[in-house]
This record gives C-alpha cells, structure tokens and sequence, in this order.
C-alpha cells in the first residue's frame, strides 16, 4: 500500500483545507528540495482519487508505474516511491502545524516576535512601540480566560527580559505583574484539569493518585475576591461541587447563571467545554430521579446546544453527545424530530469513534425499536466490540429488549453474556450498578410481572421508580403498567 499515514490524513481534510495545502506545497520556501514539482504531482494524484486507499489506482504498484515507468517495481522493497511519499509527508505534517500555530498565535504572537528581534539589535524605541501595541491588543479584548493571562504574561516576560539585558536600572515593576498573571495562568489550568481528573472518576475504575499539593491551595485561593478569583475559576468551582453533589439543583442553576453572566470573558473553546459540563450534569440530574421533567430540561438544553453549535468539535459530533440526544429525543417520543436529527447527521458528521457507522446503525436501531419495529430495530443494529466498552454493552442492551419484546429464546443466554460483559468491563461501580440493575429488575419481570394481581408486581414497580443507577427505567415499567 502507498504510505498510509499519507492517505489517512489527506482523506479527512476538507476542499479548502486541501486546497491551502497545495499552496503550501508550491511554495518555495516550504517546498525546496529537488523533487519539489514531483512531490505536487503526487499530492495532485493521490487527491484526484480523493485519498482512498481502497481505490486500485491508489496501490503501490499502480502509482509507481504511473511515476517511474521506466523502472521495474519490486514488491516488499523500498522504492524512490516511498522516498517521495515519506517526504510530501513531511510537508503535510509541517503544513498541519503551520495552520495551527496561525490558529493559535494570531497577532499577538508577530508582535512577540518583532519585540524579540528589536531586543537582540537594541532597538529601544521600537521595542517600546511593540510593547505598547501589545498591551493595546490585551486592554481590547473581553477575554479572561487562561489564554488572556498567559498571553499578559508573556507580554510582561518580554519587557522584563529587555529591562534585564539593558540594565535601565528603572525600577522593574513589571515584575510583580509576571508573576500574578502566571499564578493566574496556572490556575485556571490547575482547576481544568482537576475537574477533568474527578469527572473521569466518575465514569471509569482509576486507581487514587497521590494527594494533590497544590490543588486546595489553589481552590482556596480562588474564592470569592480572593487572589486567583477570576470568572472562570468561579465556574470551576461550582463544577467541582457538582461532581460532589450531582443533581443539586442549587448549584445546575447557578452555574447556568455564571456562564450566562461571563460569556464574553471566557473563550470559545472553554465555554464549549462548560456547556458540555452542563449538559452531563443534567442528564446526571435526570439519571437520578427519572422525572419527565429533568428529561424534558436536558433534552431542550441538547437541542438549543446543537442549534448554537455547542455540540460539534472540529464539525463533528462526539458519539456519547449524538447518542444522548437521540435517547433523549426518543423517551419524549420526538420521533419525527430524532428521525430528522439521523438523517442529517450522517456517519460521517459522528466523531471521537472508529466505527461511526456502526454508531449510527445502533441509533438508527433504537429509533426502530422505540417505534416497537423490532424485526428492522435487529437488523440495524450491528454488532462491534466499539473501543467505548459502553457503547458495546448499549448494543448488548438493546438486544435483550429486543428478544424480550420478540420472546426470542435466547434471552435468558444473551442476558448472562451481558452481565459477564458488565462485570470484566472497566466502568466505574456506579455506571456497573444501572446495568445490574437493569438485569435484576427484568429478570423479576420475566417471572412474575405478567401476574397483574401479584404484591410483588405492585412493589416491583415502586422500586424500579426509587432506583437511582438504573437503565431503561421507562422501558422496564412500560412492561409492569402498559404505558
């Protein structure tokens, strides 16, 4: 095969990203070794077949008589083949991180640059000049985020480092101003990634880390009118009390209230990120009491979020998001709506999985399943040991629904492989326990919630509405009450 980390990479870029790199290539200054012409050429071949490998136009072989047609190709032997793939290669990787530094820096970052040169020949006016302009830059913008404070820091380190070569023996002032926006800085990372540590403890077995030194310090320090307290460390405090206390309604509303005061102060990314927090909490809220009502409130929050474009990372949506809305949509019985939202969203807008394909078949399968189309729910839905061990046990799930709805035989075997599944997974104990129970509650609907007149049927419905880690809650007392 042509190199393949070539072809992946030049398949997922878009005509304009593609057509930017093209430019990229024919540029000189990027571009100048001798093969430089031969190097588009093959850059303008490989998209001409729009980089897919399975293309037979795109084997090794058939390129290389294409390019070298004068020389006998050799299988399983280095080429001058692979030499001009391995180097148009390494402009794409250089043009992908050439587009993310112009993504990232931005304006700031050239007068950066210019101040740093003006500082090497001792350009003082100039240098001067660069640094007002700077801080003209950072007084302009409503941002105070983690980015603004680095970036203020560096603008600091960078008159610092000028009044430290020249020795002006004024008094460095800005020193102090170095040191606050990098407390500030780290901060606001320490809180990010704090959040990050205890909300994956939320959903997967990790071993406890060491005591974290400097995180309550931090926490302590970013309370109301404190030293580190900025808008967005008061957002991450309020996340914090949330992984402590999920479903606490005080704290979804006031974090809501916080990020509809400070949207203009946080950056776009983080304020993505916020809402993602938001929307998990929710739903975490909804888990927890199964009322219509929280189910309704999440749901509306998902829509409005898709509709504001909260839901896409890099023009995809990630599969966890797209399978809750579909869930979501499904128990409010919005199917004309969910049937849309399937149609639209395609595999290939589903990101962070390997198999959006297959993702997307479970949904569609859910979709036909909610509509009692059991027989088209069993044949959209395909099999995979998905890299998300959830997704694999949603798909096993689904499937016990379906034999119990159909009285397939096989349901008692398919529910133990699920539970054996359950068990060797990595998931935390609490997302086990909503599975569990999940089993236990149908195995006792099996044996007797067809008796209408039993006590137990009556006490079995009661506790499947108190308990709080369960899955398919609505499904299951469909089955006890007919509605």
């Amino acid at each position: 095969m042509l190199h393949r980390k070539l072809l992946e990479i030049l398949s997922h870029l878009t005509t304009a990203e593609r057509k930017r790199l093209r430019q990229f290539l024919t540029s000189s200054y990027f571009n100048d070794g001798t093969h430089a012409d031969d190097i588009v050429r093959l850059f303008d071949y490989i998209i001409r077949y729009n980089a897919d490998e399975r293309r037979p136009s795109l084997s090794k072989q058939a390129v290389f008589r294409v390019f070298f047609p004068g020389k006998q190709f050799q299988e399983n032997a280095k080429t001058p083949l692979d030499t001009l793939a391995s180097k148009l290669f390494l402009l794409v990787k250089r043009f992908i991180a050439q587009s993310e530094m112009e993504r990232e820096n931005g304006e700031l970052y050239e007068h950066l640059a210019l101040s740093r040169f003006y500082r090497k020949f001792a350009y003082e006016e100039r240098f001067w000049q660069t640094v007002r302009a700077m801080r003209d830059l950072q007084n302009a913008t409503s941002l105070m985020d983690a980015r603004y404070f680095y970036d203020q820091f560096r603008v600091e380190e960078s008159e610092l480092s000028f009044r430290v070569l020249y020795n002006s023996y004024e008094d460095d002032v800005n020193l102090s101003a170095v040191h606050k926006n990098l407390d500030l800085f780290y901060s606001i990372l320490k809180l990010e990634f704090a959040c990050a540590l205890e909300h994956q403890r939320l959903s997967a077995q990790i071993d406890e880390s060491s005591p974290d030194l400097l995180f309550q310090t931090v926490l302590n320090l970013s309370v109301q009118e404190g030293p580190l307290d900025t808008a967005v460390n008061q957002v991450y405090r309020v996340i914090l009390n949330l992984i402590q206390s999920p479903g606490n309604g005080d704290f979804l509303i006031e974090l809501a209230s916080l990020l509809n005061q400070n949207e203009a102060a946080i950056s776009s990314e983080r304020y993505r990120d916020f809402k993602t927090y938001q929307r998990f909490f929710e739903g975490q809220r909804y888990q927890k009491y199964g009322d219509t009502f929280s189910l309704r409130r999440t749901f509306d929050i998902y829509r409005e979020h898709l509709t504001m474009g909260f839901l896409y990372f890099d023009d995809l949506i990630p599969l966890t998001t797209f399978r809750n809305l579909v869930i979501a949509g499904l128990k409010l019985h919005e199917f004309d709506w969910v049937k849309k939202f399937l149609d639209t969203h395609p595999p290939e807008r589903i990101g962070s999985t390997r198999y959006p394909a297959e993702i997307h078949s479970l949904n569609v399968a859910e979709y036909h399943f909610y509509l009692k189309e059991y027989e088209k729910a069993q044949e959209k839905l395909i099999y995979r040991p998905f890299e998300n061990p959830t997704f694999s046990i949603l798909a096993d799930v689904l499937l016990v629904k379906i034999y119990y709805e159909t009285q397939d035989e096989l349901l008692e075997s398919r529910m133990k492989a699920l539970d054996q599944k359950v068990r060797r997974s990595k998931l935390s104990r609490e997302t086990k326990n909503r599975y569990y129970n999940f089993l236990k509650k149908l195995d006792k609907i099996i044996k007797y919630g067809w008796q209408k007149n039993n006590p137990k049927r009556t006490l079995l419905i009661e506790e499947i509405k108190a308990t709080s880690e369960i899955i398919a809650r609505e499904w299951l007392l469909e089955k006890l009450t007919g509605q």
